[in-house]
């Protein structure tokens, strides 16, 4: 990518139309997914064009499969208490890692992407917070999808701060970093320590805007976070909790979108250390952490499904 794209894509977000936008989530990883599912579903300002399940492994999936699948029912889930009788799609993406990164792991999810890139003429912003298997196996499986997607990615660490780009989200599937970062498709890079990792919340301040509200998806975010941090309903304790994931869609909403940064494009080795890569990427490492959490919790209050 070039300075002048780089430019188009910002003016691009800074403009009043509503930005395209495919989601791919580990959404049975971690709680911050969930947020921001939430967080797209309801913003007025995203048009959001389905959402993708990414494999992961960790203590609650002992292998990408099984954690993409978990994926796929979590992020159904959420869908359907935010929205419920929504038509927003919901495809399964890999099963699997890369086993190099000059081959595909073919899956709905990554011909959802190419299909949407090829339906408009206008950008579509593809955003990963999860590994970014599908987003490599999308590339990987057509290439000409670079004319008009963006590829937003969580993960890395903050590359002045830090000589490793070893956050989760990279380390699961390295060659598909690199295929991402070496490809010729646009890049918004948010990293994570040193970025997004400012964007952190509390059960009390969750449970302040959503619980109770008759909002269940209100009510599913907060009772995760109790959840996580063994604080029960009727009762509060200082616990802090990263939701770097709805730095996705604060980005597109224009929202908390600091400092982008026109950059010299970087990938990582085999080893996951930062290297020069050809081009330039979009860099924003700093976030107005107030304003995000604001737009997001008045979002979910003002659109998301209500009992009656």
């Amino acid at each position: 990518m070039n300075q002048k794209i780089c430019e188009k894509i910002l003016s691009r977000i800074a403009s009043p139309e509503p930005r395209k936008l495919f989601l791919d989530t580990d959404a049975a990883n971690e709680i911050d997914d969930q947020f921001a599912i939430a967080y797209a579903i309801c913003a007025d300002d995203i048009e959001l064009l389905g959402l993708g399940a990414a494999p992961f492994v960790n203590s609650n999936a002992d292998n990408p499969a099984l954690g993409m699948e978990k994926s796929y029912l979590e992020m159904q889930k959420v869908r359907d208490l935010t929205c419920p009788g929504s038509d927003i799609p919901l495809y399964r993406g890999a099963d699997s890692y890369l086993k190099d990164r000059y081959t595909p792991v073919d899956s709905p999810a990554a011909r959802a992407i190419i299909d949407a890139a090829h339906s408009t003429d206008d950008y579509v912003f593809a955003a990963f917070i999860g590994c970014f298997t599908d987003a490599a196996s999308a590339l990987l499986l057509d290439p000409s999808i670079s004319k008009n997607l963006v590829i937003v990615l969580i993960g890395a660490h903050d590359a002045d701060r830090y000589k490793s780009a070893n956050d989760f989200n990279l380390m699961q599937d390295r060659a598909a970093a690199q295929a991402v970062l070496e490809s010729d498709c646009p890049v918004i890079l948010l990293p994570a320590a040193g970025g997004t990792s400012v964007l952190t919340t509390t059960v009390g301040e969750t449970a302040y805007y959503l619980e109770d509200k008759n909002i269940p998806v209100g009510d599913y975010l907060a009772y995760l976070m109790r959840r996580d941090h063994n604080c029960p309903r009727g009762s509060l304790r200082p616990a802090t909790h990263i939701i770097w994931d709805i730095s996705s869609v604060a980005v597109l909403r224009n929202k908390g979108f600091v400092s982008p940064e026109i950059r010299d494009a970087l990938s990582v080795d085999d080893e996951g250390m930062f290297i020069p890569a050809e081009g330039k990427f979009i860099y924003n490492k700093s976030y107005d952490r107030d304003s995000i959490f604001e737009d997001m919790y008045e979002a979910i209050v003002k659109k998301a499904y209500r009992n009656k």
